[in-house]
């Protein structure tokens, strides 16, 4: 008697697969709805934008977007309309000769090794990280720009598809200059989108599974990129925002700070950098290289301080990049500034004192 035919096997659903599934089978329009719930009244350069089923980045299923061809030209006039000292403060930094080594071995870490980079900010502003990461790119494919003896050139069309961003999904629900901001971004770079996983996501009531199936795809996503090598991917590390503790306050905490570093803040205005989340270290360690920058657009302290590339190993490698540009921001600045490896009694307190 014949045996039966084995039925096929059938592979297990991934957990990938099912987040993108639970993305697909999800309302467009009430998860568009909760993104821009996470927009903050402080975001002035970006206005809302209606919901569109025909903007492919709408969906919740869209987790990343991709470049389009671009030109220098159109790197420099969104730069200098979001920010009207990008020449002076970001672009001719990046650009000096005092950098040119940096820039030769960012392009060979790039191009020839085909090393990732993480280009690692501190985040005082929603706009800052695309702001420095256009700056750089401008710097790269400068006319004047050449790397090594034999005189290498790259062209901004292909230095643009090695440049990643990653950055809140309620960009995605807001318009910039009067075009949806995901289309001004793509001049730029490769835009990935995560949901934070903070106190503002709570309060905008986003379903915490899609949140998860967002960033478990956007997460595969980001990974095969990098998986190709020679790419840049540019973050604002410092948590969800820097902390700013303005003069006077600061006396409400001094006593803790004295006890925990040493020293007196006097009555200073501050800034605090928040910990590094798990998730932005294992990136940062998937690099392995960092480039480190200060940045500061504030008015009364425009600040753009560039690190040396930096190989990162463990956890404590990434926190200690982030104490490099604490210490780079508040010599730049004038603004005493502390980085929190830990979720300290200090950075609790000024959390209230902000709160209140």
């Amino acid at each position: 008697m014949d045996e039966p035919a084995a039925e096929p096997s059938i592979e297990p659903e991934s957990i990938v697969d099912q987040a993108r599934r639970r993305l697909a089978d999800a309302d467009p329009a009430a998860v568009y709805r909760s993104m821009a719930g996470l927009v903050r009244s402080s975001h002035t350069l970006l206005q809302p934008i209606s919901y569109s089923a025909s903007l492919a980045f709408h969906q919740p299923t869209c987790v990343a977007v991709e470049p389009e061809p671009s030109t220098a030209e159109a790197i420099h006039l969104y730069g200098r309309a979001a920010y009207p000292h990008f020449d002076r403060d970001l672009v001719d930094t990046l650009a000096s000769p005092t950098l040119d080594h940096l820039m030769t071995e960012v392009y060979h870490l790039l191009v020839a090794e085909g090393r990732n980079i993480a280009l690692v900010t501190n985040h005082g502003q929603i706009i800052d990280i695309a702001l420095i990461l256009g700056a750089l790119e401008l710097a790269l494919v400068a006319e004047t720009r050449t790397f090594g003896v034999l005189d290498e050139r790259i062209d901004v069309n292909q230095l643009i598809p090695r440049c990643n961003l990653m950055l809140s999904k309620m960009v995605a629900t807001t318009q910039v200059f009067g075009i949806p901001t995901p289309q001004v971004l793509q001049a730029v770079c490769r835009c990935f989108y995560s949901v934070p996983q903070t106190a503002s996501r709570r309060r905008a009531r986003l379903d915490p599974e899609i949140s998860r199936a967002n960033n478990l795809a956007m997460r595969a996503e980001l990974e095969e990129r990098l998986s190709v090598g020679g790419q840049v991917l540019a973050m604002a590390a410092s948590g969800s925002q820097d902390l700013r503790l303005a003069a006077g306050l600061v006396q409400k905490v001094r006593t803790t700070w004295r006890q925990r570093r040493g020293e007196d803040p006097g009555n200073n205005a501050s800034l605090h950098l928040q910990p590094l989340y798990n998730g932005t270290i294992n990136l940062m360690l998937t690099c392995e290289y960092v480039l480190p920058v200060a940045l500061s657009l504030e008015r009364d302290h425009p600040a753009c301080a560039v690190g040396p590339i930096t190989r990162v190993r463990d956890a404590q490698d990434c926190h200690d990049v982030m104490r490099w540009i604490a210490t780079a921001h508040g010599e730049a600045t004038g603004v005493t500034t502390v980085y929190h490896e830990h979720e300290d009694d200090l950075l609790t307190q000024v959390r209230a004192v902000l709160r209140t």
